[in-house]
C-alpha cells in the first residue's frame, strides 16, 4: 500500500474544477453589467429565454437578463438585436423594475449605440460580447436616463 493513496491532495479538487471549466464556458448564459442612471446593475443572462439566429450575414439575437435580489431587484433587462453583421441596425432595450410598477424603460437604435466586439457562432452556441450606451426613456414621470451596459454572453443558436 502506498502512502500516497491515503493522503489528502488539496490540489485534486482544484484540478477537477479547472478541467470542468471548458465545458461550462460552452454552455449558454453570461452576464450583463453596467449602469442605469447612477445605479450600478449586474444581471445574469437566462439561457432558456435567450437565443440567436444567423442567416448569412443577418443576425437576430435576443437575451433576457435578470437581477432577483438587492435593492433594485427584481429587475429584468431584455435586449433584442436585428440586422446585418458586423453592425446590426435595429435594436430594442427594455428594463423593467418589478417592485415599482410603471418603472419600465425603453430605448432603440435612435437613442442607443451598440458596439459588438464579438458575434461568433460555433457548435450550437453564439458568443456575443459588446457594449450598449445611450439613453432610455420611461418610468412613472416619463424621464430620460443614461445607460451603459457591457455584455458577455453565450446564446443558444436557434434554427
Amino acid at each position: 500500500m502506498s502512502i500516497f493513496s491515503t493522503m489528502y491532495r488539496p490540489g485534486g479538487a482544484l484540478l477537477i474544477g479547472l478541467l470542468a471549466l471548458p465545458a461550462l464556458a460552452d454552455e449558454p448564459g453570461g452576464l450583463v453589467t453596467g449602469s442605469f442612471g447612477d445605479q450600478p446593475l449586474e444581471l445574469t443572462v437566462a439561457p432558456e429565454l435567450s437565443g440567436a439566429t444567423i442567416i448569412g450575414n443577418y443576425a437576430d439575437a435576443s437575451l433576457l437578463a435578470a437581477l432577483m435580489e438587492g435593492e433594485q431587484g427584481p429587475v429584468n433587462l431584455d435586449l433584442t438585436i436585428n440586422g446585418e453583421l458586423p453592425a446590426p441596425g435595429e435594436m430594442a432595450l427594455t428594463i423593467t423594475f418589478a417592485r415599482d410598477m410603471g418603472r419600465n424603460w425603453t430605448g432603440d437604435q435612435d437613442s442607443l449605440t451598440l458596439t459588438l466586439d464579438e458575434f461568433a457562432p460555433g457548435d450550437g452556441i453564439v458568443a456575443m460580447r459588446g457594449t450598449l450606451t445611450g439613453q432610455v426613456s420611461g418610468g412613472p414621470a416619463s424621464e430620460t436616463r443614461p445607460v451603459t451596459f457591457s455584455f458577455d454572453t453565450r446564446l443558444e443558436e436557434l434554427d
